[in-house]
Order: structure tokens, then sequence, then C-alpha cells
């Protein structure tokens, strides 16, 4: 008995490509049916994949001409019993399976049932004999193939049917989870990159690094050539530090066109855009470049963009805009907190120097002293091998180490000649006064110790606790020489300063008894042609002030 059609896919194998081929025409091959591809008109476009003598007899003219005409045949319906069978020969039929994709029929694959009584014919032995094969040695190599008759031929074609339906539903899964793991792949990559922007977010002191990084994960995440980001000019809306071309290298053209395209509104409208061409020229690789507009406080700063993608897919896809949009949206909002960040930092230094300024000023003789001082603790920070933040945290120190001073009395600090001890003694007090006064200010607690520490000798014969040696902090080590060196090369009430050799020589002498050996050592090579122009500026200033000083 017959099996009937299946309903679903009625005399023909409905979408299915590629493997799912491959995979009917390998397990016809495995029932012992040699399988053909054609299109519509029957022109072969795949003949059956067995080597060796029988690969020669079916490859050759007359089986051929027998398949093709059974497929063009079946094509006009003008062959086979109405249910895709053809008799080929005696003993011999093409199981013919329409191939369609969707509404249209795009060829046949045709199938080869033999029978013993195909074998036997002599149709088959002149086909043996026109490919010069011997026709017993092919009757005996293809006997186990000869097992259908007409009946079994149509029945066969009616199982490989349902096999296809099932190929089809596998392909069309297989595709469907496909597309869900691209989904999740894309899904993840996004999340992570995402995460990891959101982390990175605080590196605030320097904002191209952030924006670096931004954009190379973005170029490997989706897979493009170069990712860059530029803010041609802020108008006071981005800090300094990221006015410019950032990241990887902009092709060139790029930098002009898209200063253009900021310049003159172009990007306004704050969505994606996908660039063709350069200064009026196709650009070359993939032909495209997607440029995001990047936003701060509501107008377009600059622009992140991205080009010669690779891959598979070599265009700017739906994914790619959004992810780059996303990565903008953050870079966005990146530029907020550094704007936000660099006006705080901007309103604590200036604080902090109109609170030494004041200091400063109640004796003509310190002034500029502690700006000087800072600028020297830096300095010996950096060559002592400190990072920059932790340089900067010294160079803080060295602008509020005589905060203390305030506590003092001023007839004490302007008083014209020697000191007595008990006035001497007010003087000694002011790291104290100064740590009381800053410790309850959270921003300046990693500072306190060189506020305190400042006077302390490494022999320990220093004030206010009389510390030795690597007791003392490192940054009041290193405040302390800058404080010492600034107050003899400035001249006092008591004394001129002292020339710039003698000053050396003096810190060189006292190196392992009021100095740290090591940061004395480091301080005599310092390069002091700034701190020269700072002396120079404050003199300067100090001759302007002078006439008004006398009159009040």
């Amino acid at each position: 008995m017959s099996i009937p059609p299946p309903p679903e896919v009625p005399g023909a194998i409905r979408d299915v490509q590629g493997q799912g081929l491959r995979t009917l025409r390998d397990r016809c091959t495995g029932l012992g049916v040699f399988t053909w591809r054609t299109d519509n008109a029957g022109l072969i476009l795949e003949e059956p994949s067995q080597d060796g003598p029988v690969g020669l007899l079916l490859g050759s003219s007359v089986f051929t001409r027998l398949i093709s005409g059974a497929a063009a045949g079946l094509s006009r319906g003008e062959a086979g019993d109405g249910g895709g069978v053809v008799e080929l020969f005696e003993g011999a039929w093409a199981v013919g399976l329409a191939e369609q994709r969707r509404r249209d029929r795009t060829g046949w694959t045709i199938g080869l049932a033999l029978s013993e009584r195909g074998l036997a014919s002599g149709f088959f032995a002149q086909a043996c004999a026109g490919a010069a094969l011997d026709v017993h040695a092919m009757r005996r190599m293809m006997a186990r193939c000869a097992r259908f008759d007409a009946a079994s031929a149509r029945a066969l074609r009616d199982a490989l049917l349902y096999m296809a339906q099932d190929l089809a539903r596998v392909e069309e899964s297989d595709h469907t989870v496909a597309g869900f793991t691209r989904q999740l792949s894309d899904s993840f990559e996004t999340i992570d990159l995402l995460y990891a922007l959101g982390r990175s977010m605080n590196g605030l002191d320097h904002p191209a690094d952030f924006v670096t990084g931004l954009c190379e994960r973005v170029r490997v995440t989706l897979g493009f050539g170069f990712v860059g980001a530029l803010v041609p000019g802020d108008g006071g809306l981005v800090g300094p530090g990221l006015v410019g071309a950032v990241a990887t290298a902009l092709r060139a053209g790029l930098e002009v066109e898209l200063s253009r395209l900021v310049a003159s509104g172009g990007l306004a409208g704050g969505r994606a855009m996908i660039l063709t061409e350069l200064c009026g020229a196709p650009i070359a690789e993939s032909g495209q470049v997607l440029v995001q507009p990047l936003m701060r406080a509501g107008r377009v700063v600059g622009a992140v963009c991205a080009g010669e993608k690779t891959g598979d897919d070599p265009q700017v896809s739906s994914y790619d805009i959004q992810l780059l949009e996303a990565a903008a949206g953050y870079m966005g909002a990146f530029l907020d907190n550094v704007s936000l960040y660099a006006e705080q930092k901007s309103l604590f230094a200036g604080t902090l120097e109109a609170l030494t300024a004041a200091i400063d000023a109640k004796d003509r003789y310190t002034c500029g002293h502690s700006q000087r001082v800072a600028h020297l603790s830096r300095l010996l920070a950096l060559e002592a091998g400190l990072g920059d933040e932790e340089a900067e945290r010294v160079h803080i120190a060295g602008l509020v180490h005589d905060v203390g001073k305030i506590g003092v009395p001023e007839g004490v600090l302007t008083k014209q000649g020697k000191l007595t001890d008990e006035e001497f003694g007010l003087i000694k007090l002011h790291p104290e006064i100064g740590h009381r006064i800053l410790k309850d200010l959270p921003a300046l607690k990693d500072v306190l110790p060189g506020v305190l520490h400042h006077h302390e000798r490494h022999d320990g014969r220093g004030y206010p606790r009389g510390l030795k040696g690597y007791d003392i902090p490192r940054m009041a080590k290193i405040i302390a020489l800058a404080d010492t060196f600034d107050a003899m090369s400035s001249t006092r009430s008591y004394r001129a300063a002292m020339a710039r050799p003698a000053v050396l020589a003096e810190i060189a002498r006292c190196a392992g008894a009021q100095f740290d050996p090591e940061l004395a050592r480091l301080f005599v090579t310092l390069d002091f042609a700034e701190y020269d122009r700072m002396v120079a500026q404050a003199s300067a200033g100090a001759v302007r002030d002078e006439p008004a000083r006398r009159a009040a």
C-alpha cells in the first residue's frame, strides 16, 4: 500500500535549502537512490556524488539526457503519472521532487529508482557500452540499488516528501535558534559594553582616557576598522582635555567633514547619519561611515563615528546604530560629570589659593610663599616617583601647609629682627593650629600629615612631635625641603635672600640631619625656572603694592 502524500507539502520540497538539500540527497544515496538537481528547464545543476565507474555511468550523456528530459517534462506537466514519477526506461523510474521557495518552483531534485529488470535491460547495456564500461561489472556493482518497482518508486517519492517536510522544519528551527543566539549574543555584548562604560565613568581627571577606552570597546564589539570621537570646539561646554580628535585616528578627510557638519548644524537633529562621501569623494572600503551626534547641555558639541566595518555584513546595521547611540549617550553624561567636577575642582583650588594668599599677605616678605612651596613640592614628588594624583595632593598640602599661621599674632609674624624664645614658641604652634583648622574637612584629610609634620627633622630635632627618619610622613619631608628652600631664597625682615648656590649647598650639607638624604639629593637637581618666574612675579606685585601699604 502506498503512503498518501503529506498534506502540508503536496508534491514539493518546500523551503528546504543548503544543508537541508544536501542531507536529503545523502539519505537518498543511503537508500540506493541516485539524485540529480536541475532547473525548471531541465538544465543539470548537480550530478550524483558517486565516484568511480558508477559516477562515470551516471554522468554520461545518456543518463544526463534522460534526467534533463524528465525534469523538463515534469515542469511542463507533460510527463509522469501525476505523482511525479516518470519511467525513464524499462525497469527504471525518475522520482521528481519539485524544489519550491515560498510560492515559486525553483527546480527539481530527480531520484533514480532502479529494479533488477532495469539492470538486465538492453538500454542499461547500451548505456554502459557508450561509457566504455563493462556491463557485467556494472550490474554487480549496482545490484544492491536495484530493489524498486513502479509501486515502491511512488512510495519512495511520498516518503521523501515527508522527509523533506521534516528537514524544512528542522531548518526553520535551526534558523530560529540561530536568530535567538545572535540576539542573545548582541544583548550580552551590549550589556557588557554599557556596564564596562558605566564602571569607567569615574575617571574624571583623565576624560580623554575614558573616551579612548569607549571608542575602542565599541570598535571591538561592533567589528569596525575605526571608531573615533571629535569635539571641534566646545564654547565652554566641554573640558579642554577633550577638544580635538580623540581615540583611534580618524581617516583622512573625516575630521574636516565632521567639523563642517557640527559647525553647519548638519547634526542638529541629534540623530545618527550614514556618510557615503567625504569631501565629495566616495568612501573607500565598506563605503559607509556611521556618525552619531555628541550632545552636551542640549547642544551638539561633536560626534562619535565608526567606519570600515568588517565581517560577513560590512554594511551598517540598526544594531550598530543603537549601540553607538547608547555609547554616545554615556559619553554625553560623562561630559556632564567632567564639567561639574572641573567646576568643583576649580572652586576648591580657588578657595585654597585665596586662603593661602590671605595668610601670605600678613607678611609682605612671604608674598607667594605658599604657591611656591606647593610648586616645588609637586616637582619633588614627581621626581621621587609619585604618580600625578599623589603629586597633586602633595601640591595641595604645600598650599595649606602654613594655614595655622592664622592663629599666630600678626605682630610676631611681621616682627623686625630676631624673635624671643616665647615668640618662637608661638610660631612653632602653627602646624598644630593648621591641623585643627583642616581636620574636619573630608577633602583635605589626606594632606593633614603634610600640614602637621612639615617642620619635623630627619634627626628627630624638629617639631611638633619630634619624629625621626622613617616615622616622618613622606609628604611632610617633601614640603619641608620646599619650605626651607623658599625661606632661604627669599628676603626676610632679619636678612637678605641667599644666593642659589649657597642655598643648594646648605640643603646638601643638611641632608641626613634636617632633611631626608635621598629627597635632598633629588631636590638639588630640580629645574627652578618656573620657581624663579613666580619669585619675579611676586616681587613685581610687592613693588606695586608698597605705596598703598605705606599709606595704610
